[in-house]
């Protein structure tokens, strides 16, 4: 018995050691078909050829090659403040990915990040604030539809530098196949809150996520430079005298001669969009509305003329929503870069520290809350406030933006820069002066506001012609911006615009997230949107006359989006399929969306031409959609399934 126990145990040994070789080699052979390094797909992996060669990316910015390498001769060093190395890429689509990275930073008291963006998938990053060289890394999944990827080496703040050699990029293999999804569960909003000032309840917020589709509008005087868009300024580092006698030419400076806003509405309103904003301030300081700051620079004080007041009027006779965009920073102001006087920021005008410039930074404050008591006091209901630029120094410092600009309710006694008393508004109960989000709340109490001005916002901010991508945003509302022209928000003669496709796809691709489209135009001098610009525009609203039921009044989901293939909307008893160009089954004119569990179909329709569609039922508790013309619009089909009960019961 002893014997034949041994001989077993021996026999099992020799299986389970030939089990054992057999899998190692089933293990090597996919590894050598799969795992492959694709470093050579990036330019410049390793900064060896001593230039930014590959990372000319025009986001990247305060970057040099420095001998401060991991291995070899060179890297790369970001910083000192808010720097970035960034390079677009091609990529296999279907696939994953893993790129790591060997970084560090100067001090140990600021990160270096690791970013992949821009593949399909939300972003992902990695980042380390290590004083040696370390390796982080991150796993990815390119989307079938897509073959592109953004690396960006990012320094987001801080007075040191991050340093970043060695990039690589390894090839894990083909993606898997999509999973059948069951309806997604809603969560229910949690209201957050900041500064003693709460986000607006979900039944102020309805308007905004039915509305799905609003017009930007960018302009002001940097529309008469041709040299450039909103950024002109600071890109040629022009000062205020020079810029203000270009702007005030009489022949070749913003006259606004042409200006009608009821022209302007009437447009927004073919477009199918909902909303306006409108730059009331950009960051060069001018106000297009009657400031009376002493400091302040104006279109009344300039043209006699308050855009704002006719624009507000106007949006209200179309039947539309007020929406307006306010620039708390200024170029104007030296101290914006040095709000302490004691710590300039890198700039372009060179400026150094002093103290006065504290003093100086003070009065920007003070401007900021004349004019935003201004806005939110004289001009009717506003409906939506888009804040761009409450960061300081153009770098990001979150405690700093809090103690100076006092963005919550009530401003702080013991403020290092206190506002005067004259522009000072008092809470009725405590008698307490209100911080910026106190007088939103006072004056518009039902205002939706973004959170680029230090407070959390009731919204969040996307923005650039990248497309969107990742799951349905539940938890915070999203607007996602775009610039209908390429290159800059503001004016430019003679400029490219995306197609009405590309917009029909950028509208799709939001409001199956739960994200609004706000498109941004940008009039001339004078006043008057291009042609070009006004086109897209009007196809985009015959589009929506056909299609619009998928887009208004819905919300994301009940399944999670695919990039690139499709997406979701639904409201009561419809759930909306939105249908992509990059949809891997396009030629079989069919379409399948997810599990609809145990909810019965009473039909299917093509909503650009009303057609009822044919429809099986498949043993995996999905459908089969056939007879789909993909061909009436190539960008985005949406077809309409009627269920027999609302979806979400």
């Amino acid at each position: 018995m002893e014997l034949n126990y041994l001989l077993s145990v021996s026999k099992n040994k020799v299986v389970l050691v030939f089990l054992l070789i057999i899998t190692l080699t089933i293990n090597a052979q996919t590894s050598k078909t799969s795992i492959q390094n694709d470093t050579k797909l990036i330019v410049n992996s390793d900064f060896e050829t001593g230039n930014l060669d590959g990372w000319k990316h025009w986001k990247t910015k305060n970057s040099v090659i420095t001998n401060e390498a991991y291995s070899g001769k060179y890297a790369i060093k970001i910083g000192p403040e808010r720097g970035f190395c960034i390079q677009e890429t091609k990529v296999r689509p279907n696939s994953l990915y893993r790129i790591s990275a060997f970084v560090k930073t100067q001090s140990g008291a600021e990160e270096v990040q690791l970013v992949v963006s821009d593949f399909g998938g939300p972003a992902k990053s990695v980042s380390s604030a290590l004083t040696e060289y370390s390796k982080v890394s991150v796993d990815f999944q390119t989307a079938f539809s897509t073959d592109k990827l953004l690396i960006s080496l990012i320094h987001p703040s801080g007075n040191g530098s991050g340093y970043a050699d060695q990039i690589e990029l390894i090839y894990l293999g083909e993606a898997p196949a999509p999973k059948i999804q069951e309806f997604v569960k809603i969560p229910e909003r949690v209201l957050k809150e900041e500064g003693g000032v709460r986000q607006l309840p979900n039944n102020k917020m309805d308007w905004f996520l039915d509305d799905k589709f609003g017009m930007f509008i960018h302009w002001g005087v940097y529309a008469a430079m041709d040299e450039g868009a909103e950024w002109i300024r600071h890109q040629e580092a022009w000062g205020f005298e020079y810029y203000q006698r270009r702007a005030r030419n009489p022949k070749t400076g913003f006259t606004a001669s042409k200006f009608d806003a009821n022209e302007w509405a009437s447009l927004a309103k073919k477009a199918g969009m909902k909303y306006m904003a409108l730059t009331t301030r950009h960051h060069d300081g001018y106000a297009l509305f009657d400031s009376k700051h002493p400091f302040s620079w104006t279109s009344q004080k300039d043209l006699g003329r308050d855009f704002v007041r006719e624009y507000t009027a106007a949006v209200r006779a179309a039947g539309l929503r007020v929406g307006m965009y306010y620039s708390p920073m200024s170029w104007r102001y030296p101290g914006y870069y040095d709000v302490t006087g004691k710590d300039v920021k890198p700039n372009v005008w060179g400026y150094k520290t002093a103290a006065w410039h504290k003093e100086d930074a003070r009065d920007m404050k003070e401007e900021v809350y004349e004019q935003v008591t201004t806005i939110l006091k004289d001009y009717g209901k506003i409906d939506y406030m888009f804040w761009d630029g409450g960061w300081l120094g153009q770098t990001i410092n979150p405690e700093l933006e809090r103690a100076f600009w006092d963005p919550g309710k009530y401003q702080n006694p013991d403020n290092e820069w206190p506002i005067n008393e004259k522009y000072i508004t008092k809470d009725d109960a405590t008698g307490k002066p209100l911080g910026i989000m106190g007088l939103v709340r006072k004056f518009q109490p039902d205002l939706v506001v973004n959170e680029r001005f230090s407070w959390i916002g009731d919204v969040h901010a996307e923005e650039g012609g990248s497309a969107t991508s990742g799951d349905i945003r539940f938890e915070h509302y999203g607007e996602k911006c775009v610039s209908l022209q390429k290159g800059g928000w503001g004016y430019r003669p003679n400029r490219d615009v995306y197609s009405f496709e590309d917009v029909a796809v950028f509208l799709s691709n939001c409001v199956v997230r739960n994200i609004n489209l706000l498109l941004n135009v940008a009039p001339d001098r004078e006043g008057v949107i291009p042609e070009n610009q006004q086109k897209v525009l009007r196809q985009t609203g015959d589009w929506l006359s056909k299609v619009g039921q998928g887009i208004y009044g819905t919300r994301g989901g009940p399944w999670q989006p695919l990039f690139g293939e499709y997406g979701f909307t639904f409201k009561e008893n419809k759930i909306y399929c939105h249908v992509y160009q990059g949809y891997r089954n396009l030629n079989t004119r069919t379409f399948t969306p997810q599990s609809l569990g145990n909810k019965k179909v009473s039909k299917v329709v093509n909503l650009y031409d009303g057609n009822e569609l044919k429809w099986v039922k498949n043993n995996d508790k999905t459908i089969t959609i056939s007879g789909v013309d993909y061909s009436l619009n190539p960008a985005t089909t949406i077809l309409e399934i009627t269920l027999t009960e609302s979806v979400y019961k």
